[in-house]
């Protein structure tokens, strides 16, 4: 899973494998480990009827309604954005989508990626 975080949004990408745990395990997560400490994220599906996410001490939880992943988890699906508010009344804008391979390259693994509609084609 990629996290990008800027301002008040966060961005998770998650390849075919991370769809894979989501789906049959119900929840996915990335630590990065700082110093002594750790980084935690995770994303996990709930039957719950509204998202949620909350900050814990070493991390981001992010909790989706099922039915939401499950209207997400088909090929022709790309990803979907969500706005929550936030107790100082600001709004935390997220952003949940299959992680594509470069079509440059960028000298990483980009294997577990799903295919980049955009191959083979002049912008």
């Amino acid at each position: 899973m990629k996290i990008r975080i800027r301002g008040n949004s966060i961005r998770y990408r998650l390849d075919k494998t991370d769809l894979e745990l989501l789906q049959n395990v119900g929840k996915v997560e990335s630590i990065t480990h700082i110093g002594a400490g750790t980084l935690h994220f995770c994303i996990r599906g709930k039957d719950i009827t509204d998202p949620i996410i909350k900050m814990e001490q070493d991390g981001v939880h992010l909790l989706l309604p099922l039915p939401q992943l499950d209207t997400w988890y088909p090929p022709d699906q790309v990803g979907f954005e969500l706005t929550l508010p936030n107790h100082d009344g600001s709004e935390l804008k997220i952003l949940v989508e299959k992680d594509f391979k470069c079509l440059t390259d960028r000298n990483e693994d980009d294997s577990q990626s799903f295919d980049n509609p955009m191959a083979g084609k002049n912008c």
